[in-house]
């Protein structure tokens, strides 16, 4: 189970969606919280779930997460459960452990302790948006349709598109409608020959990993 392989303790918003996308691109994901409820909210199923206290050492062996290559540990409300987590899988030699911080504080302490990586995820967040309003002039709106996997993104046209055909615009994405300025929506208009202008209004439709591979 070491190659490619991922165990994941805590599935609140954060830990759920790292192990839907971890599961989504085809690695081995062992996933376990203390709730039945919580291992609800996958939305794809895990190679295995468990419902345990990540405190134990004999529950967490049990469950396999000393074979696993990568533990993230997303307990972050619980800042002395967390740490006893990452203390309890040092314990049974798990080796690379990336785990959630809600603090400064809570991040050194998870650092000393022997955390190969710190994450705080909504300053991480708040630091990528911040980087998009600076670096990104054309308006858009992502919207996520599919339990992660699949996005709708409402582009606006600007002087940088303008005079661009569907297709140019479209890239790796799918165009499932197009409005001109003070028309109707046409759906699936041609690529090939529907020029756009600034203010016409574009919907595109792709997977996770076509958005980040389109351009805009």
């Amino acid at each position: 189970m070491k190659n490619n392989s991922y165990g994941v303790i805590g599935l609140g918003k954060f830990g759920s969606v790292v192990a839907d996308e971890l599961i989504t691109s085809g690695h081995t994901v062992i996933v376990a919280d203390k709730n039945e409820e919580a291992l609800k909210s996958i939305q794809n199923s895990p190679s295995y779930a468990y419902i345990l206290d990540s405190t134990n050492i004999n529950a967490l062996k049990e469950a396999g997460f000393h074979d696993v290559e990568i533990v993230i540990v997303s307990i972050g409300e619980n800042v002395e459960k967390s740490i006893l987590t990452l203390m309890a899988l040092k314990d049974i030699g798990v080796n690379n452990i990336i785990a959630k911080a809600t603090s400064n504080m809570h991040g050194q302490i998870l650092s000393k302790l022997g955390a190969n990586k710190v994450i705080y995820p909504e300053k991480e967040s708040a630091k990528r948006l911040v980087k998009e309003f600076l670096t990104k002039t054309t308006e858009f709106e992502i919207f996520d349709i599919s339990a992660n996997t699949i996005r709708v993104v409402k582009l606006s046209i600007d002087d940088k598109f303008a005079g661009n055909s569907l297709k140019h615009i479209a890239q790796n994405m799918r165009v499932i409608a197009y409005k001109k300025v003070n028309t109707d929506w046409e759906l699936l208009p041609d690529l090939e020959t529907t020029l756009v202008y600034s203010g016409d209004v574009v919907v595109l439709l792709g997977t996770v990993k076509d958005l980040k591979e389109f351009e805009y």
